[in-house]
């Protein structure tokens, strides 16, 4: 049986760690990858995390092309690579909005080959390939977002590929459900992240961050994230999010109405439900 060929469009973060997650694994897929930015696809060969380096349209010689670009333009791609893809072969993505991508996915390739949405629950706030790491889905999970089209077989696939790469959780959920609880989980702390940097930034009178406590560096960590990357998660995913900010606003006007009336009562009962669900995060 001939060894298996896997495409990674994009070597940043996601799509650089993948490929060097496979490198020199037992069983391992043969890598390609492709980049806009040539030096990168030359540091990658270099790492011998690629065994080529190839052009987007030359990854429909692949069986398996995982997409790990910015949503938006991650469609724009799908779109395009979708009708090259031979009979057999799987389209996937990284991106952690779901419902689009596989709606255009499913709708983009060809007869006979197909689309299975995936998101690796990994990353930090560096970008690019110079902040790959081959350690960077070990123990974390992945998640499969099928419809009733998808392909059984095609899931398989892509799961193997991630749980080769080091995932330990391999989960499945429905696309419209994923894009709901990454709202809240992550789409919205990032977008809350950005404000409350984004409103120190713009105070009339300086601020030296300088004196910052733990607290400001470690809550706004996140917004050191990508910026092109986070634009596009958050206009992709733009319902739900404002749903999330919706909500979170009125859990935040609560806070303000209990602070402005000295109610000490009505802060210790908000903290303490706070403490208590995130304390069950570190237990769980």
């Amino acid at each position: 049986m001939a060894r298996e060929r896997v495409g990674i469009l994009g070597l940043g973060l996601i799509g650089g760690s993948l490929a060097l997650s496979l490198k020199g694994k037992r069983g391992a897929p043969e890598v390609w990858g492709c980049d806009r930015r040539k030096g990168t696809v030359r540091r990658a060969l270099s790492a011998g995390a690629i065994a080529r380096g190839c052009t987007e349209a030359q990854l429909s010689a692949c069986d398996v092309v995982v997409v790990c670009i910015p949503v938006l333009r991650a469609v724009e791609a799908i779109r395009r690579l979708g009708p090259r893809m031979r009979p057999g072969t799987v389209l996937t993505d990284a991106g952690s909005v779901k419902s689009g991508i596989v709606r255009e996915g499913e709708r983009a390739v060809a007869l006979g080959a197909f689309f299975v949405g995936g998101h690796p629950i990994a990353g930090t706030e560096a970008s690019g390939y110079s902040a790959a790491d081959p350690a960077l889905f070990h123990r974390r999970s992945f998640i499969v977002t099928p419809t009733r089209r998808t392909d059984a077989d095609a899931i398989r696939r892509v799961e193997r590929i991630w749980k080769r790469a080091g995932s330990a959780a391999l989960l499945r959920m429905d696309p419209k459900i994923h894009d709901h609880v990454f709202a809240y989980v992550s789409h919205l702390p990032h977008a809350v992240a950005y404000a409350l940097v984004h409103s120190v930034a713009t105070l009339p009178s300086r601020v030296p961050l300088g004196y910052s406590a733990g607290g400001f560096r470690d809550f706004t960590r996140i917004a050191s994230s990508n910026p092109e990357m986070w634009k596009d998660i958050v206009l992709e995913n733009r319902t739900e999010l404002l749903r999330a900010l919706a909500h979170y606003r009125r859990n935040l006007a609560l806070l303000e109405r209990r602070i402005a009336r000295c109610d000490s009562d009505g802060l210790l009962e908000y903290f303490g439900r706070a403490k208590k669900t995130r304390d069950g995060l570190l237990s769980s």
